[in-house]
């Protein structure tokens, strides 16, 4: 089936026709070939000069019979309200079984003329297929609240050379609409000044693993007692050799969990198991499966906890994606559906917080159209909360940005083509986009949002593979305007 499937998208493809109204009147999300689950984001532009309203509609498709005539249903209200690059809507598609289907936008005009476009096929998947063959396609590569993250007092420490020489935790007072911190990469007390003036309480800090290597100890050591010296929390976020995980299997879980658990008794508030486990830039291809991570999720939890239950274990945040049908389920999965996998797998069950990244934006972050590029949700903020809430509604568990930046290049020169879509963001626009952001996050009322991490500070590597320097608040003549966006959210009294 799946292979008669492909066949079809020779000849299934976006309605686009040869007129003027081409670029005025599109249905861009989702694309053929897609997976849908729950409730989907439809994404596109309806912005005619002589636009009356517009809604979607939706049909069954069957493969075998593509040129018979469906029968429509609305699959949304009506509306008159013009969108550029934006959500036109969404579509619950719960209530229906699963199968084939096929989305049409009705646009009427006021001559009485209408105007379609079909997006075909798509697939209704609400139960999750195991790890296989794709056939989803890939586009374009309660009023607001402070929330607290509850800061454990350390325990007594055990016996053992982890334990020698551990700087008590701080207990530092956030201001902030939702508890900030940063990635930082330097131990520089002009760092911890910027950091602390936009009143942030968290340090996070990348640690490597590597089986055998007990110098690492010593790596995760130095950071926290900077971090708890300086009066921060401490996020590590800990992730291991993909090679060593591929050639091992199951079997590396229990000794990555061992050192996860001798990180604890260094005294991190928080620990984060991995990071971007749904590409294979982190993960063995052939191997990335949200049921395995959960697994290793699992051990590490029970190893962190035997030693403080009070420290938050954070879930990996998937690398937020649609290229899953351009290379493949064995080299990428899409965030979306690698969160349903975790989410059905029982991560809730083993983390206090579900990690998120956001780092792709050049919109401000309330926005949710305007972007240039074609429609995806993960380009916009306010659906990057609902895509990675959703799986998780049932479940007591909030959501933590473990990244969340914005790349400019002012001060570095020419981004690299692959981050070009970035190229106009200036350094005041990140400044006044991060504080926005925290604020957006802050009052996202469908789910807790604990903790937000800034993606980063105080990076300098600006490369034409790689430019993190341009992600970084402490831009390259030492000012941190991000530092002081972010400040003015600070509430005192």
């Amino acid at each position: 089936m799946y292979k008669t499937i492909l066949s079809l998208l020779m000849f299934l493809t976006l309605a686009l026709p040869a007129t003027a109204q081409e670029d005025s009147i599109r249905l861009d999300w989702p694309p053929p070939v897609y997976h849908l689950t729950g409730t989907v984001v439809i994404g596109g532009t309806v912005n005619p000069p002589d636009l009356q309203s517009y809604f979607l509609e939706q049909a069954v498709f069957d493969p075998a019979n593509p040129d018979v005539e469906p029968f429509w249903i609305p699959a949304s209200l009506p509306s008159s309200a013009p969108v550029t690059n934006g959500v036109l809507a969404t579509w619950d598609t719960t209530p229906f079984p699963d199968g084939f289907y096929q989305l049409r936008l009705h646009v009427l005009l006021q001559s009485g003329e209408s105007v379609y476009r079909v997006v075909r096929p798509l697939r209704i998947a609400n139960t999750l297929e195991p790890q296989g063959e794709s056939v989803q396609a890939a586009p374009t590569v309660a009023p607001q609240a402070q929330v607290t993250v509850a800061v454990p007092t350390i325990p007594a420490p055990a016996a053992t050379e982890e334990a020698a020489a551990i700087v008590p935790r701080p207990n530092p007072v956030n201001q902030l609409p939702v508890a900030v911190g940063g990635h930082v990469s330097q131990f520089k007390d002009s760092t911890v000044t910027l950091m602390q003036s936009a009143g942030m309480t968290w340090m996070k800090w990348q640690i490597p693993y590597t089986i055998g290597d007990d110098s690492l100890i010593d790596v995760a050591r130095d950071r926290i007692n900077f971090s708890h010296e300086n009066g921060f929390h401490v996020l590590l976020s800990v992730k291991g050799s993909k090679d060593e995980l591929g050639a091992l299997g199951a079997d590396y879980y229990p000794q990555f969990a061992d050192f996860l658990g001798r990180i604890a008794q260094l005294g991190p508030e928080a620990i984060q198991v991995w990071n971007e486990q749904n590409i294979d830039r982190e993960w063995p291809n052939g191997q990335i499966n949200p049921a395995s991570y959960v697994e290793m999720l699992r051990q590490a939890h029970e190893a962190i906890k035997a030693v403080d239950p009070e420290i938050m274990v954070i879930t990996g945040a998937p690398a937020p994606t649609g290229a899953e049908g351009a290379f493949g389920l064995a080299a990428v999965w899409n965030d979306d559906r690698y969160y349903a996998g975790m989410a059905q797998a029982g991560a809730a069950s083993y983390a206090d917080c579900i990690g998120v990244h956001y780092n792709e934006g050049i919109v401000p972050p309330t926005a949710t159209s305007g972007d240039p590029r074609n429609f995806y949700p993960t380009q916009y903020l306010p659906l990057m909360l609902q895509r990675a809430a959703q799986p998780f509604f049932n479940f007591d568990v909030p959501l933590c940005f473990s990244e969340m930046g914005y790349l400019s290049p002012e001060g570095y020169g020419p981004l690299p083509q692959s981050f070009n879509w970035a190229a106009n963001t200036s350094v005041v626009e990140q400044a006044e986009w991060l504080r926005d952001a925290i604020s957006t996050i802050a009052s996202f009322q469908q789910k807790r949002v604990a903790l937000v991490i800034i993606w980063n500070v105080d990076f300098d590597v600006y490369t034409e593979d790689d430019p993190q320097g341009g992600y970084a608040i402490i831009r390259p003549d030492g000012t941190c305007p991000a530092c002081q966006t972010i400040g003015s959210l600070r509430q005192t009294g």
